[in-house]
C-alpha cells in the first residue's frame, strides 16, 4: 500500500512538472524576471481628461535575488527625459508572486504595491540606476513601475503625492 502510494504521487509531480517547464535559479547578477523596457509613464488627470508625460523615462527594471536572505532587491535604470534638472523623485512599483498574487513587502504587509525615493540632482539627459534591497519576501514579478512625484531643482513639481 505504501509503495502504491509513494508511485502514485510520484506520477502526479512527475506530470505536474511536465506541464509548466521551472525557470533555472539564477546568480544575484542576473534578473529574476523579465526587465521592463516599455512602461505606464503617463499620468490621466481625470478632471482635465489630459495625459501629461513623465519627464522620467524607465529603462529597466529587475528583480534580483538577495545573497544572504529570501528577500528580493530591486535595480532600476531610469532617465531624466525632460529639460530641467531634478532634485528628487517617488517611485512606485507594483509586484506579484508566483501565485500571481500581490508581492509581500519586508515586513509583510505591501499588498503588491512598494514606493522609494531618489533625492539626487538628475540633469536632462543624465541616466541613473538605483538599488533597493530587501524590499519584498515573494516578488516573482514587476508588473508596473513608475515615477509618479518629481521635484524640479527650480523648485515646480511634476504629478501627485498621493
Amino acid at each position: 500500500m505504501k509503495n502504491i502510494l509513494i508511485l502514485l504521487f510520484s506520477s502526479i509531480l512527475i506530470f505536474s512538472k511536465c506541464e509548466k517547464p521551472e525557470k533555472a535559479k539564477k546568480q544575484i547578477a542576473e534578473p529574476t524576471s523579465s526587465i521592463i523596457k516599455d512602461t505606464d509613464s503617463t499620468k490621466t488627470d481625470s478632471l482635465k481628461s489630459k495625459k501629461e508625460v513623465s519627464p522620467i523615462k524607465i529603462t529597466a527594471a529587475t528583480l534580483l535575488k538577495n545573497d544572504y536572505s529570501h528577500h528580493k532587491d530591486l535595480k532600476l535604470t531610469f532617465k531624466n527625459s525632460g529639460k530641467k534638472n531634478i532634485k528628487a523623485i517617488k517611485f512606485e512599483w507594483f509586484c506579484k508572486n508566483a501565485f500571481d498574487k500581490p508581492a509581500s513587502g519586508r515586513y509583510f504587509y505591501a499588498d503588491g504595491r512598494f514606493t522609494e525615493n531618489v533625492t539626487s540632482t538628475i540633469k536632462p539627459g543624465q541616466s541613473r540606476t538605483e538599488f533597493w534591497e530587501d524590499f519584498s519576501t515573494d516578488a516573482d514579478k514587476i508588473t508596473k513601475i513608475r515615477a509618479y512625484y518629481i521635484v524640479f531643482a527650480d523648485g515646480t513639481k511634476w504629478g501627485s503625492d498621493q
